[in-house]
């Protein structure tokens, strides 16, 4: 390999000594107008361009982090006028969580958008037990999910949601990947 430099180098210096004082002046211009170029387009403009996307995320980030924070003060009104917590109705002995979520799924949300629904009971110190059915839903328009949760609100037996977590697709900022988790307290 230095072999190789060292050849190059002697090449480029017999190329260079061939021609007269105003020519290598004229080499040595362009090839630093060419440095200066790699340099800029290398180097300085995507570090720019990569600090311009850098602030396009965080004025998005912090107008999303009001919107959460309007949310979340809203939150913490309504559950000052909702008052104490009140202890958790039991759902009737043949009410099915998971089936009723299935229904309400397939009700909503198209076949293909559900990733997974997995169940799961535990017992609460009441005597009681608590049913949970975690739903995974993909690529999942934003209509979509309100109609679930709407279905899931307006159901006949005591069911609340646990947890709702929303993604943004990276491919379609319209739509969503969520995680539910719905529950539902039983007597034992």
């Amino acid at each position: 390999m230095k072999r190789y430099v060292e050849m190059a180098r002697e090449a480029l210096t017999a190329a260079l000594g061939r021609l007269n004082p105003r020519e290598r002046r004229l080499v040595g211009i362009f090839s630093a107008l060419a440095a200066v170029a790699f340099l800029y387009v290398g180097i300085i403009e995507p570090i720019v361009e990569q600090r311009t996307r850098m602030e396009r995320r965080i004025e998005t980030l912090s107008g999303d982090l009001a919107q959460l924070q309007a949310l979340a003060g809203r939150i913490r009104r309504l559950e000052g006028e909702l008052g104490q917590k009140t202890a958790p109705t039991n759902a009737s002995k043949d009410f099915s969580l998971f089936s009723f979520i299935d229904k309400a799924t397939s009700a909503s949300v198209a076949a293909d958008a559900v990733a997974s629904m997995n169940p799961t009971r535990r017992r609460l110190p009441e005597g009681n037990e608590e049913h949970s059915v975690e739903l995974r839903l993909q690529d999942i328009a934003l209509g979509e999910l309100v109609g679930l949760l709407r279905q899931i609100e307006l159901a006949d037996e005591p069911v609340y949601i646990k947890r709702l977590d929303l993604q943004r697709r990276y491919d379609d900022r319209t739509r969503f990947d969520a995680t539910i988790i719905a529950g539902a307290v039983a007597a034992t």
